[in-house]
């Protein structure tokens, strides 16, 4: 059996559960997530005193005001995980972070995954958002994306400034709604998409994350 991070061989105690688990991860690699210790109180970011960090400074000088909880670090660590789990399609990982997630869940909550533009989707051939989603709640398809310029190639302002990809998909009743993406940078994303639902009539939107990128980190785009 090999690890599902670093693909290294690993002993399992043998039993029946064990030809039906496919999201074995290391003892290192299970631990190798940083949890996000308490700062920023919209997005986590490492502030002192928690007071609210520079990005979302920025956010509210806009006139948009969104929570977002994170729950690890980006690091070098995080991104060797995403990487496994986003791009190499390794989907049980989910297993990983499953019970970290389902601890997010609250009562009355619909969760609305970021979508994937149409030919991102086929390209990538399933959402990350929307499995982190189902791990944590009841998940509504509430937004469509269009394609747009990666964010991968883009700076902070650049992505902070982009034209806004979302609209409405279809609409649905609830009393909250809570997004769910896989990164959180400049919150760029996760923004344009609370706007879109705020103007569409949604007015408790909040957002979860399950990594936040620092300022000072020094890893792979995203």
């Amino acid at each position: 059996m090999n690890c599902l991070v670093c693909r290294k061989p690993m002993k399992v105690p043998w039993s029946p559960a064990t030809l039906l688990k496919r999201d074995w991860v290391c003892p290192y690699c299970a631990t190798m997530l940083t949890p996000l210790e308490q700062g920023c109180s919209r997005c986590g970011h490492p502030t002192e005193d928690g007071r609210t960090c520079d990005d979302c400074v920025r956010w509210l000088a806009l006139g948009l005001d969104l929570t977002v909880r994170c729950l690890y670090v980006y690091d070098e660590a995080g991104a060797n995980w995403l990487h496994r789990f986003k791009f190499s399609g390794d989907v049980a990982l989910i297993g990983h972070v499953a019970d970290v997630l389902k601890r997010t869940r609250e009562p009355r909550v619909k969760y609305v995954p970021i979508p994937l533009s149409e030919e991102r989707l086929l390209t990538r051939r399933f959402n990350q958002a929307d499995v982190l989603a189902r791990g944590i709640g009841p998940t509504h398809q509430l937004l469509s994306k269009a394609e747009v310029s990666s964010q991968r190639e883009l700076g902070k302002e650049q992505r902070r400034h982009r034209p806004n990809p979302f609209a409405i998909h279809k609409t649905a009743r609830c009393e909250r709604i809570v997004l769910v993406d896989d990164v959180y940078t400049t919150g760029a994303t996760l923004h344009q998409a609370a706007f879109t639902l705020k103007r569409a009539g949604y007015e408790e939107v909040s957002a979860v994350c399950l990594f936040r990128a620092l300022n000072k980190s020094k890893t792979r785009p995203i």
